[in-house]
């Protein structure tokens, strides 16, 4: 399976620290660039200002969470692919999801397939759990 293109951006949306800087770790090695947000408010910001290929966040986050974001997101590019990151596969609402914990092998695959697959476009499907 091909890795990802040097060049795509990723934007990591997660309220832990240790979380994004192992995730943003793990990207970069494959080649990604990464844009990092430990809020959806704060992420919302970056990507105005930037073009990014998919969209890794935590569902479970303080004020906006991960559903929230990717709905929000979606109303403004359609194409974007979303990837969550979650405890429960099951709070993924039909997106992709890597569960926590994961090893670094298993998070780059599930970048790598969403990545590959058509975007998901679920507007008004993720609402709050």
């Amino acid at each position: 399976m091909e890795r990802g293109k040097p060049g795509q951006t990723i934007l990591v949306v997660d309220d832990d620290s240790a979380i994004r800087t192992l995730v943003k770790t793990l990207l970069e090695i494959e080649g990604y660039a990464v844009l990092m947000a430990d809020s959806a408010e704060g992420a919302l910001q970056l990507y105005a200002q930037s073009t990014v290929a998919l969209l890794l966040t935590d569902v479970v986050m303080p004020g906006m969470n991960g559903l929230e974001l990717a709905d929000r997101l979606l109303r403004r590019e359609p194409q974007l692919r979303i990837l969550f990151m979650s405890g429960s596969e099951d709070a993924s609402r039909g997106f992709g999801c890597v569960a926590k914990p994961f090893t670094g092998a298993r998070l780059i695959r599930r970048v790598s397939e969403v990545l590959e697959t058509q975007p998901t476009t679920q507007v008004g499907q993720s609402s709050v759990a």
